[in-house]
Parts: C-alpha cells; structure tokens; sequence
C-alpha cells in the first residue's frame, strides 16, 4: 500500500500542532535570551528653572507613572482625568505620546512604548517601571498598585544642579536618562497636558555630569532623572479588569478604531479558530485516508477468501 499522501498528511498535522504549541509573546514581556534585568534604580525630579537659579529644589518621588497615551485617542481622556485627580505629591506622572499621528508625537517615548516596555495597546500606564495597567478599567486600579509598589532608593543622593550642571554619582553598569517635560496643550479640546515628554537625553551613569543648559526647555517645565538598569523591562500584568485598550499598530491608517481591543484573551481565541481552520482540510485528508485504507483491506480480505 501507497504511504507516501498518509505520510504527508500526518506531517502536515504534526507541523500544525506544533506551531500551536509554540510560546507567544505578551505585551511587556521579552523573550528568552533577552535581557529580563531592566529595572528602575532611582528617580528625581529637578525643576528646569535650576538651569538659571541658584536656588535648586530637588525632590525625590515616592512613584513615577509613566503614561501612554495619544490625543486621537478617546479613552485616554478618562484616564488622563483620573489622573489628574491624583492629590499625592509623591506621585510623578511623565506622560507620554508614542503615537506618530500625535503633533507631540515623541521618537524617545515611541521607543520606550516598543523596545524598552513591548507594549501593545493605549493607554498604558507602566508603574515605577515594574507594574503594567492597559486600558481605562485597569487604570482604575491604580491606587492599589501604587500602595504595593516598592519604595524609592538612595541611588541618586548624589544629584546635585549648580550653574546649570548636573552631577551625580551611580554605577558604571547603568543609565541616567533625563526626560524634559513640560505643560503641552491638547491638540483638539485646548486641554493642558501637565506632564508631557517633549525631549530626552540618555548617558552612562559614569559620565557623572550633564549640562542642563544645553537642553531646549522653559521654567515651567521638568527634568524627571531616571537612573535604571538598561534592557527590555518584564513588566507584570497588575490588574485582571478587562483592557478595553486601542491597539497602537494602525495608527497611521486608522485612528477611530474600536474603543474596546480584543485584549490578549480575544487574540488566543482567533489565533485558535485560525489553526483549527488550517487543520481541517490535512484532517479531513487523513480521514478519507483511512477509510481507503479500511476499504483495501475488506477488498483484500473477500479475495482471500
């Protein structure tokens, strides 16, 4: 009897099932082999008026909250109001606009939306660089992430401003990335962003100063010093509320997508009901395969006979 279609067929079905089994990657998770040691060390918020006044405040958050977000984007202006509302002072917000569409729009932020978080959908809010919440029901458990985040180092208690430079000391291994932020309008409602990325500088921690007077900036606006371990962050999922996410992929062709993503429960369930459409025609090949197989057999059994 002819093996080779039954052969073929059944490798076609192996091939399949192992390609089903095959690990996905998940929004701000890096896969194996890759740097899973990214972290935030330490954090300080130094005002862009200490380029030009002896008199320099620096203040050390308790938190910082890095948010994703794009003005086309509806969804984002529930969050952003919640965020607003924040009262503790100890919580920084840097916002960020990943979105090309955006007049903001920001290269730097679109490559920590991509490469540094792996994020997927806004708006994202990304904890102290730890904690992942995507969409507007997630955000709404942001205080709990926040009460059970983990506290501040001493890493930058160094950080010092006079005549508009910055020095520090840190260890060699990290990076010292300054992010100018500044009140922004909306582009469309008149809004004011409070905390919008508009610039930022990256260095190795052992260059141990910066000259801030170089950098574009006006006294309304910050300077969030973020002192961290370099690397694809692994972020964990901190919230199980729905996403109800915008996917960030489209956003040159289509900026009034659905308001309500899929979310990663949504994708498994299409990626399943596409592999079970591209087995059906090898197992239905395998079925009409045997049943050929069963009728050579009666056919050569009543010869016997």
């Amino acid at each position: 009897m002819d093996w080779g279609p039954r052969r073929r067929a059944a490798l076609v079905v192996i091939t399949l099932l192992l390609a089903s089994s095959a690990p996905a990657i998940v929004a701000g998770q890096a896969t194996e082999g890759e740097d899973l040691h990214a972290q935030r060390l330490d954090v300080r918020v130094v005002p862009a008026s200490c380029v030009t006044s002896e008199n320099c405040t620096i203040t050390q958050p308790t938190h910082l909250v890095e948010y994703f977000s794009a003005d086309w984007c509806e969804p984002c202006e529930q969050v952003t109001q919640q965020l607003e509302n924040i009262s503790d002072e100890t919580v920084v917000v840097l916002q960020h606009h990943p979105s090309p569409s955006d007049v903001s729009f920001l290269s730097t932020s679109k490559q920590r939306f991509d490469q540094t978080y792996r994020l997927l959908f806004l708006p994202s809010l990304v904890v102290d660089g730890t904690y992942l919440l995507t969409g507007t029901r997630q955000a709404m458990d942001l205080p709990t992430v926040l009460n059970n985040s983990s506290l501040p180092t001493s890493a930058l208690d160094s950080l010092r401003v006079e005549n508009g430079t910055m020095t520090w000391q840190a260890p060699n291994s990290t990076v010292l990335r300054v992010w100018y932020a500044e009140p922004t309008p909306h582009e469309t409602n008149g809004k004011i962003h409070d905390s919008l990325a508009r610039s930022m500088v990256e260095v190795n921690a052992s260059a141990g100063s910066m000259n801030l007077s170089t950098l574009p900036s006006n006294p309304s606006g910050v300077f969030v010093v973020v002192l961290e371990q370099p690397g694809t962050a692994a972020l964990t999922v901190a919230s199980l509320a729905p996403t109800g996410s915008m996917d960030l992929s489209d956003l040159t062709t289509d900026q009034t997508g659905p308001q309500d993503g899929f979310g990663q429960a949504g994708w498994v369930m299409v990626a399943t009901l596409g592999l079970m459409l591209l087995l059906s025609p090898a197992l239905v090949m395998h079925r009409g395969l045997m049943k050929n197989s069963e009728h050579q057999r009666h056919a050569g059994s009543s010869a016997e006979e």
